[in-house]
């Protein structure tokens, strides 16, 4: 007797439509930059087509996703678009094809092939930690100054292995330097030779909104800078580092940054010491920096960072 194959039995093929990723991807560069412009012209696409994407997976899930007072976010079913969240970036860190942003420190690195690099331009590390929480980024490069609350180490003594940042997060700090102090070669200051924090205080000196770096900002206080508005939370040359070409106004700026900024503005250090450490690290959401396919992608961030200024500069210090 043959027997039969009840309905129930019968292998039903499951087909899996990457559109829904394709627009996910639209709806989460869209609460990352907060602008279907910007969007558009990242991802080149239309600027309605963005909008069309974005409602339609927005009405598919129910999310409510639209522009209010915080910008773009999901008002409904944040569960679901975290689940779904959570799998595109599985698939992308498998298929190494990573969303990678850089701090403010970096602005000249450029990443690898393959990496979708987004032009993320605040200087609030808190900023770049949540958008690594909510799997809108997946790698950072940036500083863990910022990050001493969450480290039971001082940045002096982190080696480069991996480091616990919150329940969430995962970084790998690799390279460390002092900031320095910097002004034009006319500036008053530079024929000093004996210069202290009540003479730096004479002079003007960019100064970031409250809540954005604090660290930082405190220590750069305690040196007497940080004392002129500097408006905003994203990074502008024109405003934090070519203000010092004035003759007047002083700054501070990675050790790797000097050399460009001596031949092109005539912005050289002061003689003062800061003593104030930057770690620089590849922070990553722990389902991606612990995911056995990211050594790849690491491997060839690290390799694009050793070729770069940052990594050929010698008063930048590599981790080990």
């Amino acid at each position: 007797m043959q027997l039969g194959i009840l309905p129930s039995q019968v292998a039903i093929p499951v087909v899996f439509d990457e559109s829904v990723l394709s627009d996910l991807d639209v709806l989460d560069h869209i609460q990352v930059f907060g602008s279907t412009v910007k969007v558009a012209e990242q991802l080149g696409l239309s600027q309605s087509s963005c909008s069309r994407r974005y409602r339609l997976l927005s009405d598919q899930l129910d999310l409510g996703f639209d522009r209010g007072d915080d910008g773009y976010m999901p008002r409904r079913n944040y569960d679901v678009l975290s689940a779904l969240r959570e799998a595109s970036q599985k698939l992308r860190v498998r298929r190494a094809v990573l969303r990678c942003s850089k701090g403010w420190q970096s602005p000249g690195l450029d990443l690898p092939l393959g990496c979708k690099q987004l032009q993320i331009s605040s200087m609030s590390t808190g900023r770049a930690l949540s958008l690594l929480d909510d799997r809108l980024v997946d790698v950072w490069f940036g500083g863990l100054l910022e990050c001493q609350p969450l480290i039971p180490a001082a940045l002096e003594v982190l080696q480069a292995n991996r480091l616990a940042l919150g329940q969430s997060l995962l970084a790998i700090p690799l390279l460390s330097w002092e900031y320095v102090l910097v002004s034009h070669r006319n500036h008053p200051l530079q024929r000093c030779s004996n210069i202290t924090p009540d003479d730096l205080a004479l002079y003007p000196s960019p100064a970031l909104p409250m809540g954005v770096s604090p660290l930082f900002t405190k220590a750069l206080q305690q040196h007497g800078l940080s004392s002129c508005p500097y408006g905003g939370a994203d990074y502008d040359a024109h405003r934090w580092e070519d203000v010092a070409t004035d003759g007047h106004s002083l700054t501070v700026v990675p050790p790797h940054r000097l050399a460009e900024l001596e031949s092109k503005l005539g912005v050289v250090p002061l003689p003062y010491q800061l003593d104030v450490k930057e770690v620089m690290a590849f922070i990553g959401h722990r389902d991606v920096i612990a995911d056995p396919s990211f050594l790849r992608s690491f491997q060839l961030l690290k390799g694009v960072l050793r070729t770069s200024p940052i990594g050929r500069c010698s008063a930048v210090q590599w981790l080990h």
